[in-house]
């Protein structure tokens, strides 16, 4: 048996010995980027220069390699004061770069210097992290990556391509800019695997403190401890009892020096030199709103227990409604837990009180998307309401786009509009959101095209066949212009595209694209408005204006709405109105700093809470020096949690902190901005013009 086992045991050996093929050697790694990067101690030191913030991971022509695996992971840390920002980006093999359709459907012929796809990730601060990007999602299907212990949000966009058409993998990191932000990392290991990786040991250091805040940083206006809490929300509840609007606003928030004919109802209006909204008393009205006015701040502890300094016991009679699950994942909200410790069972009756006196008190005269609604219309507070379960099918045709031509769209949308009759008679409310950013609008994606990626049936497949038999007249038409070979007009929708056959069939593409576009709007919209005549349909809160698509979609609605996160000022809006001939409003913007509380600015960065204020001015009177904006609601009321809302992100945007601090450099000067807003808008007073540094936003 001696014998036996000595050679088994050197076949273990050996065995263990021989490098991993699915491990990228971290030695070669630093071989081709030797400008920024050293090895250390078995790890891989990177320090980005203003020429270089990208590191080569892998370069080469290997399907096999690709084959059989399901994650990318990379193992990192760094000790910087902000998050990091990972772009993790795919460029395609050259067989397969003649012609790549980028998201901006032009073709570009080099896939050497251009990422087919990238994912951009957030890594905390002093944490180490394995970031897992599952290589499912090159299929260009899916936005929003699944959360994994410890890591932030991720967002992947690009076209599609296959794993083992890989022919060089990047990590660009960010965020850069001297002389503030030169940050450095380490990355002890990047590998593929088939399963997900296993988790590092707990930390010893935590992370999150028993009020929720960050444990790796101090700074003015954090809650010391649970006395101090206690003493805020208490003079808070004393203060919000004699709290009202200003006294030339209307019971809505209207302006009473300027006033229209009154129809019980929000409607718009153009006097002839702007466009404004008229509230139910017939009052001039400019939404100036503020998003998520609500009782919540939760985030995920799924997987990442260990970074906390206390979580309550969940059983609690307490502290149990502080928890909760979304999907696979559980939460816990550090916010309710705070109002909680100082007001007990009468906590939520506490924070209505508390909410509806700061919101007078700061001159907001619209409660925005995604808030309280129950509370919103306690508080009698002019209030936008966010439609939920828009109508979908089965059958997707590319990402959250359904099969309009189906009838179960159609039944779909007969449901979706009923949740209507109990706000159909309700004067504070302004309108509705018919949804919010479709992710089939991330980029100018030819629809159509995008539907034939795959030989999934769909009744849309078989209106595009119809429609191009309409068209062509015979299928010896067709095949001449689209350069194809069919046998009859039944035959197209069981058809794969991976490239357009022709320019004619681009064209007819995106002619049928805008088809879809239509039914998408216009079965929902029939029947929102059977349901809902008195209350405007404000759209769909578009995340950006990506292709003219999105001027299709809005033909039937009242008010055009987009998230606009611009810097310094809202982005271009007169076009916008121009071409739909409707007023417009911007559902979101918002500026972050990272000098108190949180490592993440979001998407529009500040270098401090007085310039967060300064910001807000700025964006908001510019805004409402145009004549065809109406509304601008900020994102958001509360900051998100440190450890990540269930998404990931973890920005400071909020006006209050999860201590429910007000920032009291953001809220001075969005109160004067409020009190002044209508005088801006009628042109009486200029708008305010101090424009603030800008530096790198921090948002994944």
């Amino acid at each position: 048996m001696k014998p036996i086992l000595f050679i088994l045991t050197v076949f273990l050996v050996l065995s263990c010995s021989v490098k991993n093929p699915n491990n990228f050697d971290l030695k070669n790694i630093q071989q081709k980027n030797p400008e920024i990067s050293v090895i250390q101690n078995d790890v891989l030191k990177i320090t980005p220069t203003s020429q270089n913030q990208s590191l080569t991971v892998w370069e080469g022509n290997d399907p096999e390699r690709w084959k059989n695996v399901n994650y990318l992971v990379c193992e990192i840390w760094h000790d910087n004061d902000f998050s990091a920002i990972l772009n993790i980006e795919f460029y395609r093999n050259e067989k397969s770069a003649d012609s790549i359709v980028t998201q901006s459907g032009s073709v570009a012929g080099d896939a050497t210097q251009t990422p087919r796809m990238a994912a951009k990730i957030g890594v905390l601060p002093k944490l180490k992290t394995k970031v897992i990007f599952p290589l499912e999602h090159l299929n260009a299907q899916e936005i929003f990556m699944p959360r994994f212990p410890r890591q932030l949000k991720g967002t992947v966009l690009g076209n599609r391509m296959k794993p083992e058409e890989t022919s060089k993998v990047v990590i660009r990191f960010g965020p850069w800019q001297e002389p503030r932000f030169t940050p450095k990392f380490e990355i002890t290991a990047v590998y593929l695997t088939k399963e997900v990786p296993g988790p590092f040991p707990p930390v010893e250091e935590k992370v999150v403190d028993k009020l929720g805040q960050w444990m790796a940083k101090d700074w003015p206006g954090k809650t010391k401890d649970e006395s101090e809490l206690k003493m805020l929300l208490e003079s808070q509840l004393a203060a919000a009892q004699t709290s009202s609007f200003p006294e030339n606003w209307s019971k809505y928030g209207g302006w009473k020096a300027k006033k229209f004919e009154a129809t019980g109802f929000f409607r718009t209006h153009n006097d002839g030199t702007r466009w404004w909204l008229v509230d139910p008393d017939g009052y001039a009205f400019v939404s100036v709103g503020i998003d998520c006015i609500r009782s919540n701040a939760s985030g995920v502890i799924s997987g990442q227990e260990d970074l906390f300094e206390w979580l309550p016991d969940s059983t609690d009679a307490i502290y149990k409604s502080g928890f909760g699950t979304r999907g696979k994942y559980v939460q816990a909200d550090f916010y309710q837990f705070n109002l909680m410790r100082v007001f007990g069972e009468s906590w939520r009756e506490k924070w209505e009180t508390i909410t509806s006196g700061q919101i007078r008190e700061f001159a907001v005269n619209t409660i925005g998307n995604w808030s309280d609604i129950e509370f919103a219309r306690k508080a009698q507070i002019p209030y936008v309401l966010p439609l939920s379960r828009f109508p979908s099918t089965e059958v997707k045709l590319f990402r959250d786009f359904p099969d309009v031509f189906a009838a179960e769209y159609a039944e779909n949308a007969k449901t979706f509009a009923q949740q209507l009759n109990e706000f159909k008679d309700d004067r504070y409310l302004i309108g509705y959101f018919l949804r919010n950013e479709p992710t089939w609008a991330f980029g100018a994606n030819d629809v159509a095209f995008e539907m034939f990626a795959t030989s999934q049936p769909s009744e849309s497949k078989k209106e595009f066949a119809r429609w191009l038999a309409e068209k062509y007249g015979s299928i010896d038409e067709f095949n001449k212009q689209w350069n194809l070979k069919l046998g009859g007009f039944e035959q197209f929708p069981k058809q794969v595209f991976e490239e357009y056959p022709s320019e004619i069939a681009k064209a007819d593409f995106w002619k049928f694209s805008e088809v879809l576009v239509a039914k998408y709007v216009n079965v929902p919209c029939d029947e929102v408005e059977k349901v809902d005549p008195n209350h405007l349909n404000l759209g769909m809160r578009y995340a950006w204006m990506s292709s003219d698509l999105l001027y299709k979609a809005g033909e039937r609605f009242d008010v055009f709405s987009i998230n606009g996160y611009g810097n310094p000022g809202p982005p271009e809006t007169a076009e916008i109105a121009k071409i739909s001939g409707k007023p417009v409003m911007i559902g979101e913007f918002h500026h972050g700093s990272i000098d108190r509380g949180l490592p993440a600015t979001g998407i529009q960065g500040a270098l401090t809470q007085t310039d967060r204020g300064t910001a807000y001015r700025y964006y908001v009177e510019q805004g409402l020096a145009r004549p065809e904006l109406i509304g601008m609601h900020y994102f958001q009321w509360l900051d998100q949690p440190v450890f990540g809302r269930f998404d990931g992100e973890n920005y400071n945007i909020g006006f209050m902190d999860i201590c429910n601090r007000p920032y009291k450099e953001l809220v001075d000067a969005a109160k004067q901005t409020h009190l002044r807003m209508y005088e801006v808008a009628t042109g009486k007073e200029k708008p305010f013009d101090e424009v603030i540094e800008k530096i790198p936003s921090i948002h994944y």
